[in-house]
Formats: structure tokens, sequence, C-alpha cells
């Protein structure tokens, strides 16, 4: 029952995703400004962030995760996580501008 529960939240985590607009730069924008305000105290969310696993910084989350999956980690981040449930706080907008910004971060390790 629990994987059905989960897999349906992913469906429809997907679908909330594939049903926004093009990522315009104010949605990044207003990204890194949540970003700042809420993920900053335990992520590196700069642009040239280090490569790190716990926490991993938004440079390599952007590399190693797809939309979808930012997406999920904000809403409902892993078990073990000590990181807030953001996704219970903030609305819609304003999380798919969080992950507009770790997006607009991938760039291969070098």
């Amino acid at each position: 029952m629990r994987s059905r529960t989960f897999l349906g939240l992913g469906l429809a985590a997907a679908c909330w995703l594939a049903t926004t607009s093009a990522i315009a730069a104010d949605d990044i924008e207003n990204g890194a400004a949540t970003a700042k305000e809420w993920c900053a105290a335990c992520h590196d969310i700069s642009e040239n962030g280090p490569f790190k696993e716990y926490p991993p910084s938004f440079a390599a989350i952007a590399v190693y995760r797809s939309p979808e999956q930012i997406l999920w980690r904000i809403q409902i981040p892993p078990e073990h996580a000590r990181m807030p449930r953001v996704g219970y706080v903030l609305d819609k907008q304003t999380i798919l501008d969080l992950v507009a910004y770790i997006v607009s971060l991938e760039k291969q390790p070098d």
C-alpha cells in the first residue's frame, strides 16, 4: 500500500511539473530568493557550490537529479533527512520557482 501511495505522489509531481509554463528569468530569481531564505543555512546554494553528498550543494543536485526528483525531495524529504518540511509551508509556485533555480545551476563537474 505504501509503494502505491508514493507512486501516486510521484505521478502527481510529474504532472505538476509538466503543466507549468516555460521557466522565466523571474521564476529563477524568485527561486534564488527562496533558496536564500529557506535553504542556505544548510545547503550551498551558489552557482559554483562544491559537489558534496550531505547536504548536497544545489549545483550538485542540479546535475544528479531530474526536475521531478528535485520537486519530490522538496515536497517530501527523505525520512532520515533533517530538512524541514518546506513542501508543507511553501505554495506551489514558490516551490516551482525553487526547482527552476536549482535546475538553472546544472553544469558538469570539473
